[in-house]
């Protein structure tokens, strides 16, 4: 059952830090060009402030196997969504349509990683014959987050604006690389 997988608590950490790297792509499409309006960016330059995140997740994914090889797949996702939280807390902080590219080819780099691994995970660390299952709920954990996430920060940012958005995103995926470094060193 559906509640066997998720009793897997090295798979069930991995479908959790899928949907919190969904959350973090969802976020950044939905509210970057609300912020880049907000700052006075046209819409050339909020376009390719977005370009950058995807020309940087094709980017990464060609190295993706070497830092795998090198690091492991844990370390690798941990280290994306450490990145990830701090591209996300810089996000705000700036207005000029330059640096905001880079923070977003930055972003990109590290989500880029972050939906591969997490399919990776998933499969590893499914049960043996169930990992089409596991996969299966990781989907089922990504449509949820899909629903989920534009209701509660649509009404954080409508409350508070753009900047706690941003922010909350950023603690969102610290955690989530906390998490998966003491998962590694065996505390979680």
């Amino acid at each position: 059952s559906v509640k066997d997988l998720l009793a897997n608590a090295a798979l069930r950490r991995t479908l959790i830090t899928s949907g919190m790297i969904l959350t973090g792509i969802e976020l950044y499409t939905f509210y970057v060009p609300i912020f880049g309006r907000s700052v006075g960016l046209s819409a050339p330059q909020i376009g390719i402030i977005l370009g950058m995140l995807g020309a940087a997740a094709f980017v990464v994914r060609i190295w993706m196997p070497a830092l795998v090889r090198r690091f492991s797949e844990e370390k690798v996702l941990t280290a994306s969504l450490l990145v990830s939280a701090a591209t996300f807390l810089l996000f705000p902080l700036f207005r000029d349509a330059t640096a905001l590219a880079v923070i977003s080819f930055v972003l990109g780099l590290g989500l880029g990683c972050g939906q591969p691994l997490s399919i990776v995970l998933t499969y590893n660390y499914s049960p043996p014959g169930r990992a089409g299952e596991a996969l299966g709920l990781r989907l089922t954990v990504n449509k949820l987050t899909q629903l989920a996430v534009p209701l509660a920060f649509g009404s954080l940012g409508a409350a508070f604006g753009l900047y706690p958005v941003f922010w909350s995103n950023a603690v969102l995926l610290a955690a989530g690389g906390y998490l998966n470094a003491r998962r590694r060193r065996g505390a979680v």
